[in-house]
């Protein structure tokens, strides 16, 4: 009897165990503010991604998305209030984008979304939906403020023989000059 009692206690410790195991996996795994995937976790489900398409390829394209003019956010309502609309933001993006798409906080104000057998024509059509999306909204924050958005994207497809690198440098230059050329727009490299 005294083994069977002290048997239930180990496996309920291991139980126990393994659900803390995967909350702490799962909380490494998301950014803290938006729960939105980090940029670690994002990283490595890329490399495994990039492996499987080196076997057989398929289209993939990246889309990263800047917060036009953000800093003025924090400047006048305060972090707190960044802080939210980056919130509310994630909320906007994760629900245009589709079920098979990453969706990622890059860092700062920036976010990426991978779009996994896409073609840059039909990614293309993803993003603008994204700035149209996101323009179009109001986002309404504590004590009544109320803040519009708009957002600057860059668009790249993976190439053959592409690497990550390659392909999230194309995809930045891209996005730096959507932000020079006048900001809230796509531009694709």
């Amino acid at each position: 009897q005294e083994r069977d009692k002290l048997y239930q206690e180990l496996v309920s410790a291991r139980e126990n165990l393994e659900v803390k195991t995967e909350e702490l996996t799962r909380l490494t795994r998301l950014d803290p503010l938006t729960s939105l995937l980090n940029r670690r976790a994002l990283t490595a489900d890329l490399n495994k991604l990039i492996t499987l398409i080196k076997r057989k390829y398929v289209p993939l394209c990246f889309v990263l998305i800047d917060i036009d003019f953000f800093k003025p956010i924090n400047d006048n309502f305060g972090h707190e209030y960044g802080d939210e609309v980056l919130i509310k933001l994630a909320a906007v993006l994760k629900g245009v984008v589709r079920e098979s798409d990453l969706v990622a906080r890059w860092g700062g104000e920036e976010f990426i979304v991978i779009l996994p057998k896409t073609a840059e024509s039909e990614a293309k059509e993803l993003a603008l939906s994204l700035l149209e999306t996101v323009e179009a909204h109001t986002f309404r924050l504590r004590k009544n403020r109320t803040v519009k958005l708009t957002m600057s994207c860059g668009l790249s497809q993976l190439l053959q023989g592409d690497d990550i690198e390659d392909l999230l440098k194309r995809t930045d230059k891209a996005l730096y000059s959507a932000k020079k050329s006048g900001r809230n727009q796509l531009v694709t490299i």
